[in-house]
């Protein structure tokens, strides 16, 4: 008699498939040229979440029908966490970035794989391997380096880094919160619902704060891009969650910084230095030996069951 198929384990099974870092890499990608448009629009900080939140739940209460399902109770008080840590991380972000330096901001934010390396086991059971560990510092070495070679000499503001620590807080939480509610949520739904509660979270503090909504016809076209591309991103973010570790998928998510720089210097002009340069060569070589070891299997992969009934 043929011998029985082995189980597969939490050891032999790949911490990451590769269709899930693309998954994530695509997206970063986009988020990174996105930052170009922020700095082009002249829309306020806290009004520009208004705007993109509110014009995100329009969009994603017009798709999630088109898929046969809708948006429940239940899926609501499930993804409620998610959607006012997601509120809250783009409230403090855009508001650091306008007052205080963009090196700074994307410094501090560059912190995150060190913060999800703590709770990754106890979390979710991941490994976590001196491999990862080392190769993290390598990559946020080269991320202080493409940020320091292309800050220039750019005004500082307590209160902004201090937002900035915010924004880092709220996203790493929101990550390993999004991480574990869809186990049980599929990618669309969950988005949807993040997004519903998310700018409801936004407006009082929006219209609270006293900045102004002017907003030029320019300005909407800008917005229209961004939100078509974050909605769109946000929700493959969601869907990788079941294809990649935490602690792979919050690494890859440096590749932002880097990528930054380039997009700045194709959109606006904005100098590419020699230290950047170095910087962004070696958060790519250390994002890739983890990609390299987190998608090798024993023999084989396994087919995450939502893409097996896809």
């Amino acid at each position: 008699m043929a011998a029985s198929r082995p189980e597969l384990t939490r050891q032999n099974v790949p911490r990451a498939t590769r269709l899930g870092v693309l998954a994530i890499l695509g997206p970063i990608s986009a988020f990174s040229v996105m930052n170009s448009i922020v700095k082009l629009s002249r829309v306020t900080a806290l009004a520009f979440a208004f705007y993109r939140l509110w014009m995100g739940v329009v969009i994603m209460l017009v798709v999630l029908p088109l898929t046969g399902r809708r948006l429940t109770l239940s899926t609501l008080r499930k993804a409620a966490p998610g959607g006012v840590l997601f509120g809250a991380s783009l409230c403090f972000f855009f508001s650091a970035i306008k007052l205080t330096s963009v090196a700074d901001v994307l410094i501090v934010a560059a912190l995150q794989p060190a913060l999800t390396l703590l709770v990754a086991r106890p979390m979710f059971g991941e490994r976590v391997t001196s491999h990862e560990i080392v190769w993290t510092a390598v990559s946020l070495v080269g991320v202080v380096l493409v940020i320091l070679g292309s800050s220039g000499t750019p005004a500082w503001s307590l209160k902004g880094d201090l937002l900035a620590v915010g924004a880092l807080l709220a996203w790493t939480v929101y990550w390993l919160v999004s991480k574990r509610t869809r186990q049980t949520l599929p990618a669309l739904d969950y988005m949807t619902a993040v997004t519903v509660i998310a700018a409801p979270v936004v407006t009082p503090v929006a219209l609270g704060s006293g900045e102004s909504f002017a907003i030029r016809w320019q300005d909407w076209l800008w917005l229209l891009l961004f939100v078509a591309g974050a909605q769109g991103g946000h929700s493959i973010l969601a869907w990788s969650h079941a294809q990649v570790d935490v602690t792979i998928s919050t690494l890859l998510i440096l590749a932002e910084p880097v990528i930054s720089a380039v997009a700045a210097l194709l959109i606006l002009g904005e100098p590419l230095p020699a230290l950047s340069i170095a910087g962004g060569l070696v958060t790519v070589l250390a994002v890739g030996m983890v990609i390299r070891r987190a998608t090798r299997s024993a023999k084989e992969e396994t087919v995450p069951p939502e893409v097996a009934s896809a």
